[in-house]
């Protein structure tokens, strides 16, 4: 009897360490670090992490990372006070609150300083099941302690995200990757359609039209995404000063 082979499942810092490697001296940012699990796991020139409550002691890691940024607060107060209006990311990745409102305002706020072939990373976008769909954290933990569930993934409705991409950012390309617990892969490339579908179509989805319209996440194995990103036209990114560093 011939075994199944085993999927390989790509985390979540080597999806990060991979498209950073698509740049020469790539510029990073991270949404929602919590303990820090992929955020320390990666290396970038340039790193900023925003969280409105580090788990670690994020002082003594400004003390031990000189030129890495730790910024303890929420993602709409560092997208509206403290970052400069023109300083840009090669690679973004939100992981943030798990609410489609919220990594809506991420998203757009992010779009604003994700230079123009950069790579955006958005989290959490393909729930497993219903329970790990549920928006609310609080309704999440007491209906999974009444259902005796062991399992800890919680995703929220994340996963609207994608269908308001696809409806309502036409200048943006977008895959889903296929091998790992489901995140969603965003660049500039304009697509000649959408699908049609209203904004209260995309607040009420339900899981269930979530499970019945796979063909939305746009899947694929991380290996190919990366392949279409590397193939993607037109001229490499310009070169960028550090901050606050005299022009040439």
């Amino acid at each position: 009897m011939t075994e199944t082979p085993k999927r390989h499942v790509v985390r979540r810092p080597a999806v990060v360490r991979k498209l950073l490697s698509l740049y020469e001296a790539p510029s990073y940012l991270e949404i929602g670090v919590c303990a820090g699990a992929t955020f320390h796991k990666v290396e970038a020139p340039r790193k900023v992490a925003v969280d409105p409550e580090f788990r670690f002691d994020h002082e003594q890691a400004q003390r031990d990372h000189p030129g890495t940024e730790y910024h303890q607060v929420t993602s709409d107060e560092y997208f509206g006070r403290i970052i400069a209006e023109d300083e840009t990311f090669d690679v973004i990745f939100l992981d943030g609150l798990h609410t489609f409102e919220q990594t809506l305002r991420d998203l757009n706020n992010a779009l604003l300083h994700l230079q123009p072939h950069g790579v955006m990373l958005i989290d959490d976008v393909s729930p497993p099941t219903y329970l790990a769909s549920v928006p609310d954290r609080e309704t999440f933990f007491r209906v999974r302690e009444w259902m005796g569930v062991t399992d800890k993934a919680w995703m929220g409705d994340v996963f609207k995200l994608v269908h308001f991409i696809e409806t309502f950012h036409q200048g943006l390309s977008f895959r889903t990757i296929s091998n790992n617990h489901g995140q969603a892969v965003v660049w500039r490339e304009r697509r000649p359609s959408v699908r049609e579908r209203t904004v209260a179509d995309i607040g009420t989805l339900s899981f269930e039209q979530f499970v019945l319209e796979q063909g939305a996440l746009r899947s694929a194995r991380f290996g190919v995404i990366l392949r279409e990103l590397r193939a993607r036209a037109g001229p490499a990114p310009p070169l960028r000063r550090p901050p606050d560093s005299p022009p040439p």
